[in-house]
C-alpha cells in the first residue's frame, strides 16, 4: 500500500520514546509498504538524518523550532487553539501534503500523535490517527501542580482548548491507536461505536537490549532515565532529588544516583551540587547505563501511555520502581515484573528490598524479561499495525 506517515518529530536520532517508537514501526513496515515520510523539523540541521531512514520512499520536511516562540504563543491567546496545536500549523508543508496527496493515490494517511492535524489538508483518504497520551490529562495534571497559582487559570483555558480539539481529531478519523489500555478506553468513550479504536504499545528491540543484571557486590547504583523534554520527567526528577534520594542517600551511605537525560534543567543542576548524583546529559548507548546500575528509580506522578526507559530497562534485566502510574498500561504487576510505590516511603521501601535481596531482584529481572520477549517486541506490534493499515484501507 501507498502511505502518507505525518510525525511530529524527525524518527532518529532515537533520543525520545517518539523517536524510538516512529523509527521502529516504519523500519518494519517499510519492508511491505511505500512509505512518504512528512516530519516536523526542531532544528534544520535534522534534515541530515534523513539518509538514515531508507526504509522511506520519500521524505518531507517543514520547519518548526521550539514551541515557545511569540508567533505560537499570540496564535493561542487570540485563537481557538492551544499552544501545542497552533505550533503545528505550517501553511506551507500543508501546501506541499496537499500537491502530494492529488499527485499521488495514497491508500492511508497516518498521523503520529494527533496534534499534527492543523497540517493537513481537507482529503478524503482514509485517516490512522496515533496518541501517545491522552494530552488534555497530562497537562491538565501538570497545570494542577503548577507552583505559581495566579498563572493556572490561563492555563488552565489552554487545557479545555486542548480536550475539546483532541477529542474532535479522534471522532474524524477512520481509525484511532493508544499505547495502552486505559487511554484506548477513555478514547472509545469519546468517539462511540462509530471510530474504532485499537492499541498498538510501545515495545523494545529485544535483540539490542541484551538480558545481563549488575552482580550486587560493589556499592549501589541508582538510575533515572527520561528527556527533560517532557513535563512528566521534570516533575519526577524534581521529587526524587528534592524528596526521595535525600532518605536514599541517608540509609545507604555508599550508593549513587546517576541521572540521564537530555535537556536537563538548571534547577536540577543546581540540586545535584554535592549530592553523589551524577549527572548525563549525552548517552549515546543507554544499555551501558542500564547494564552499570542495580535499580531503575522512575517515580512518575504526571502522564499517561507508557514509559520506553522502564520497558528497555526491562528487557536490559535491570529490576525497575516505579509509581502506579509510571506501571500504568503495561502487562505488569507488582511483585512480579517490577515494584510499585506511590509515595516516598513505599518508594525508598521498594528501593531498599531490591538493595538488600539479589534473590528478589533476580526474581523479578527474569519475569520482566520474559514479559518484554512475549508482549513487547517490536516485530510482533509492527505486525499489529500492518493488520490495522489493511483493515482501516478496506474499509
Amino acid at each position: 500500500m501507498k502511505i502518507l506517515f505525518v510525525s511530529a518529530i524527525m524518527p532518529y536520532p532515537l533520543y525520545s520514546g517518539g523517536q524510538v517508537r516512529v523509527y521502529n514501526l516504519l523500519s518494519r513496515l517499510g519492508k511491505n509498504h511505500e512509505i512518504t515520510l512528512v516530519t516536523f523539523l526542531r532544528n534544520l540541521s535534522e534534515k541530515r538524518y534523513e539518509k538514515d531512514l531508507s526504509f522511506c520512499k520519500k521524505i518531507i520536511t517543514g520547519f518548526r523550532g521550539s514551541a515557545w516562540q511569540p508567533g505560537y504563543i499570540a496564535r493561542s491567546l487570540l485563537g481557538g487553539k492551544p499552544l501545542l496545536l497552533t505550533s503545528y500549523i505550517h501553511v506551507q508543508l500543508r501546501e506541499e501534503i496537499r500537491r502530494e496527496l492529488e499527485a499521488t493515490q495514497y491508500d492511508l494517511i497516518h498521523i503520529e500523535p494527533w496534534y499534527v492535524s492543523p497540517s493537513l489538508p481537507a482529503t478524503t483518504v482514509p485517516m490512522v490517527v496515533a496518541t501517545h497520551n491522552i494530552e488534555y490529562e497530562v497537562y491538565e495534571e501538570y497545570v494542577r501542580r503548577f507552583w505559581f497559582v495566579p498563572l493556572r487559570p490561563g492555563y488552565y483555558w489552554d487545557v479545555l482548548k486542548l480536550a475539546f480539539w483532541e477529542k474532535r481529531v479522534w471522532r474524524r478519523a477512520s481509525r484511532v491507536i493508544a499505547v495502552s489500555k486505559d487511554d484506548a478506553s477513555v478514547i472509545q468513550k469519546n468517539v462511540g461505536p462509530a471510530v474504532p479504536v485499537s492499541m498498538v504499545p510501545n515495545g523494545v528491540d529485544v535483540s539490542s537490549f541484551r538480558f545481563e543484571m549488575k552482580k550486587p557486590e560493589g556499592p549501589p547504583v541508582f538510575l533515572f532515565v527520561g528527556s527533560f523534554t517532557w513535563m512528566q520527567n521534570r516533575d519526577a526528577v524534581e521529587w526524587l532529588m528534592k524528596s526521595i534520594w535525600a532518605t536514599l542517600a541517608k540509609r545507604f551511605p555508599s550508593a549513587v544516583l546517576r541521572i540521564v537525560g537530555r535537556n536537563m534543567p538548571s534547577q536540577l543542576r543546581k540540586l545535584a551540587v554535592n549530592t553523589r548524583v551524577t549527572l548525563l546529559e549525552h548517552v549515546e548507548n543507554i544499555e551501558e547505563e542500564f547494564h552499570d546500575a542495580h535499580i531503575l528509580i522512575a517515580p512518575i506522578r504526571i502522564g499517561g501511555g507508557t514509559s520506553f526507559k522502564i520497558l528497555e530497562a526491562m528487557a536490559s534485566g535491570l529490576p525497575v520502581v516505579t509509581t502506579t502510574l509510571g506501571a500504568a498500561g503495561l502487562n505488569v504487576a507488582h511483585g512480579k515484573e517490577l515494584l510499585i510505590g506511590n509515595t516516598h516511603d513505599e518508594l525508598v521501601e521498594a528501593v531498599t528490598v531490591f538493595t538488600r535481596s539479589p534473590k528478589k531482584r533476580s526474581e523479578i529481572a527474569k519475569n520482566a524479561r520474559k514479559t518484554i520477549e512475549r508482549d513487547y517486541a517490536w516485530d510482533n506490534i509492527a505486525k499489529s499495525l500492518d493488520r490495522i493499515w489493511y483493515e482501516t484501507a478496506k474499509k
